[in-house]
């Protein structure tokens, strides 16, 4: 019998939510609040935390893109967080 996959409730969203950010580098339409995050008083969520949900949730992000584009025409990769970040689930970059 599969493994089900176990959702979040505290945050359902959380996916959907940061699709626009990872994909072009803004939350044009405010859905980060759905992901419980309150950025009224800054222009972008933080790196660190970005770049920590991009590697946590990464793959699922481009899934429901891929999926949110059937049958249109999908943006060009990478996307903004790939270029940023690196592929979703990698170890995390050194900068020196």
């Amino acid at each position: 019998m599969p493994v089900r996959r176990r959702i979040n409730k505290a945050r359902p969203d959380e996916v959907k939510a940061w699709a626009m950010y990872f994909q072009s580098g803004h939350d044009y339409f405010d859905h980060l609040e759905g992901a419980g995050l309150s950025l009224a008083h800054m222009e972008a969520p933080p790196r660190k935390l970005a770049e920590e949900t991009w590697r946590r949730i990464g793959n699922e992000v481009i899934a429901y893109l891929d999926d949110f584009y059937r049958g249109y025409h999908p943006p060009d990769h990478p996307y903004w967080a790939e270029e940023l970040f690196g592929p979703p689930g990698a170890r995390r970059r050194r900068l020196r």
